[in-house]
């Protein structure tokens, strides 16, 4: 094997890891909000207190393309929480198929924890999804959360039909 092609075979196996292991590092470490305080709630809630905001109608189609930009890492491509990224966490990502009470929060709920991220803490181990306030637009916001939707509605028509299977 010519040393071009050895170079070539290790970049195939450590980029994805190394790529694997930075998007990860935004998703898995332990947050604080402005004060330095962990945050209030426990278990699976917002980071930090979100303004009323007013609610707007989100574009699935144009928050499909946040998602697959931003989210399908952790979250899958289309929305089982088995993204490369997500399967190597734990806990693991939303499931927006299958967990009936995340998807049973309110557009307002769900809309911040997109907006101040969530922090997630299992057995003394805290993960959390990034604040995406400062990086999408409050639309972006809007048009993801729709996508997700669209998303579980979608996987959960597909499951009782039976065709999610290995496909997901």
């Amino acid at each position: 094997m010519t040393q071009s092609r050895m170079v070539i075979s290790a970049m195939k196996i450590f980029l994805p890891v190394i790529i694997a292991a930075f998007l990860s590092s935004s998703c898995s470490t332990e947050r604080k909000d402005r004060e330095g305080l962990p945050p209030a709630g426990g278990k699976d809630a917002p980071l930090a207190q979100t303004p009323v905001v007013k609610q707007m109608p989100g574009d699935p189609a144009s928050g499909r393309l946040v998602y697959e930009k931003h989210c399908h890492y952790c979250h899958g491509k289309s929305g089982y929480g088995d993204g490369p990224v997500g399967i190597a966490l734990t806990p693991h990502p939303a499931n927006f198929v299958e967990n009936t009470k995340t998807m049973g929060k309110s557009d307002a709920e769900l809309f911040a924890s997109i907006t101040e991220g969530v922090r997630r803490e299992i057995g003394g181990e805290a993960m959390t999804m990034p604040r995406w306030k400062g990086i999408l637009s409050e639309k972006e916001r809007w048009d993801v959360l729709a996508y997700v939707r669209k998303l579980s509605q979608e996987g959960r028509v597909k499951n009782k039909r039976g065709l999610a299977g290995d496909g997901k």
